[in-house]
């Protein structure tokens, strides 16, 4: 016997991508600056830090890519300071790390950039923010703001923006090794984006 037409598809469960959780925006976006486009927040590996290769794909819920998604990046330095006259951290800025960058996605949906690992950063006396790197996309349906955390900070378990979101885990990524081509010392993440309307 057929099954009723309102029962989806066996299977189809796994072609349905649920929204990605969104965060603050945060005290520190870059709004007097200009970012950088050239994928490449490091100036060529001269920033302080663990260089990561970061990419992923922007896509609706039923997993099709969007392209030509405006994505904008910001980020804490090796040092946790942000380059932001409201960042008045004693910790020093790194010359040659900016710590804003631009990107648009192809029609595969796809962005990648490259920059160092931030470190967790002081609220208050006492509580911290784990590391983690904003994230702005913008489309022309829909502007969309999360951050990505990274697994095992010690301060993941307390922060309040990542424990109220929806399914934290889907914030909070590993490091993988370095891709072919890569420097054996950096490391890769993969960020995948579901936006509700895209």
């Amino acid at each position: 016997m057929a099954e009723p037409a309102s029962t989806p598809p066996q299977g189809a469960h796994e072609f349905l991508l649920r929204r990605t959780p969104d965060q603050i925006l945060g005290p520190f976006y870059p709004v007097r600056r200009t970012p950088d486009r050239t994928g490449d927040l490091t100036q060529g590996g001269r920033a302080q830090g663990l260089v990561l290769h970061i990419s992923g794909t922007i896509t609706r819920l039923d997993g099709t890519p969007v392209e030509g998604a405006e994505i904008q990046v910001w980020q804490a330095n090796r040092h946790g300071r942000y380059r932001h006259d409201g960042d008045v951290s004693a910790e020093p800025l790194d010359p040659h790390f900016e710590g804003f960058g631009e990107l648009v996605t192809g029609a595969d949906g796809r962005y990648a950039f490259t920059t160092i690992k931030p470190v967790a950063y002081r609220t208050s006396p006492t509580t911290w923010r784990p590391a983690h790197i904003h994230f702005r996309v913008t489309t022309q349906l829909e502007q969309f703001v999360t951050q990505m955390y990274f697994e095992g900070d010690p301060y993941n378990e307390t922060d309040p923006f990542l424990r109220s979101a929806r399914r934290p885990e889907a914030l909070i990524v590993a490091l993988q090794p370095p891709a072919p081509g890569q420097a054996p010392e950096s490391r890769r993440i993969e960020f995948n984006i579901a936006l509700a309307t895209g």
